[in-house]
């Protein structure tokens, strides 16, 4: 007994020679959305302050997710840099800014107060499958324009977009995404635009 108790022992505190270089796990990978700057006409500016409230409908947490064989999973060694409630957040917050139409886009913990708030339902951020090698992801979000204190509607919309996949490398994954929402950001800055005026 006290030899097959040794035996566990040396064995236990060895274990890392057990394990040979090529069977070491993947290292993590952590991605982002890209924020670029798109060029613009001048627009009308208001003399307004905006906030944008946190996206609702996102899981909190920073795992990025895929729907196989009509189950929802997450990537195990691949993950957003913030999670993704965060990061639309801040997209939305960027773009905002960079189109220079308010007065100033405010953090939601400001002291000061704001004339309007950019609400936001996220329905679908994910990658579908439908075999092995080819897939699409999926970008669906709704925005409601509302002014603070009258708690009027001044606009609403929602954007949907999906694009196809024939290469599930996670850094031609995130290189969709990215391409995904610079289409989004162009059509979400026209609809500032439009109803500015």
């Amino acid at each position: 007994m006290k030899i097959l108790y040794a035996i566990v022992v040396a064995i236990f505190f060895n274990a890392c020679s057990l394990i040979g270089p090529s069977q070491t796990l993947p290292a993590n990978k952590y991605f982002s959305i890209n924020l670029e700057k798109i060029p613009q006409e001048q627009n009308y500016k208001k003399e307004k302050t905006i906030i944008v409230a946190l996206p609702k409908g996102l899981d909190y947490s920073s795992a990025i997710f895929y729907k196989k064989d009509h189950m929802v999973n997450a990537y195990a060694y691949h993950f957003w840099k913030q999670n993704p409630a965060l990061m639309i957040k801040d997209f939305l917050e960027f773009h905002l800014q960079d189109l220079n139409a308010f007065k100033a886009v405010l953090n939601q913990d400001s002291l000061a107060s704001a004339d309007y708030v950019l609400e936001s339902k996220v329905d679908v951020l994910e990658q579908e499958f439908s075999d092995e090698m080819h897939s699409k992801i999926k970008f669906g979000i709704s925005l409601n324009w509302v002014h603070i204190n009258t708690k009027k509607l001044l606009a609403s919309k929602y954007f949907y977009y999906e694009k196809k996949l024939t290469d599930n490398a996670p850094e031609v994954l995130i290189q969709n995404y990215n391409e995904l929402f610079m289409l989004f950001a162009k059509d979400f800055r026209l609809w500032i635009s439009q109803n500015l005026e």
